[in-house]
């Protein structure tokens, strides 16, 4: 998918308050900020794209619940994505994650966190503020030890 297809794609979604988005496997290496304008989507799946960077406009998909980002090349999350404050599923699998934004605490709503296959070699201790995580995947990391405060999360 070229980039004019998918401003044309972003544009019919923001105007018909689209609420759920599949762009998985269009061969995506970026994303434009016009992604901002989704206002009403709550499920947005980029998955099976080629993306290194999610565009900080991300953060502003306030009605966002669902995020999928698996199987891409992420090697960081921009920091606005603390911002997704209703955001309740997070799949970020299958990328090159070194490191969690430590706001990571801010996505106070999150039920479900799939880090598999990353390259993380430690969590952030704020990670233990997720009250509401009852389903956290850390499989295939580089992780030698969890915060021990990782034990209070009564739902996990």
């Amino acid at each position: 998918m070229n980039q004019k297809e998918l401003h044309h794609i972003i544009e019919h979604a923001a105007k018909n308050k689209v609420t759920q988005l599949n762009l998985s496997y269009k061969g995506l290496t970026t994303l434009p900020p016009e992604i901002a304008q989704l206002t009403d989507v709550q499920v947005l799946d980029l998955s099976g794209n080629q993306l290194m960077t999610l565009p900080p406009e991300i953060g502003q998909l306030a009605q966002l619940q669902r995020l999928e980002v698996s199987s891409n090349k992420l090697t960081a999350l921009p920091v606005e994505i603390v911002q997704l404050t209703h955001l309740k599923e997070l799949f970020l699998q299958g990328n090159q994650l070194s490191a969690l934004p430590s706001g990571i605490a801010q996505l106070s709503q999150l039920l479900l966190l799939n880090l598999s296959g990353n390259q993380l070699t430690m969590l952030p201790p704020e990670i233990t503020q997720l009250a509401h995580l009852k389903r956290l995947t850390l499989r295939n990391n580089y992780l030698t030890t969890l915060p021990p405060e990782i034990a209070q999360l009564a739902q996990l």
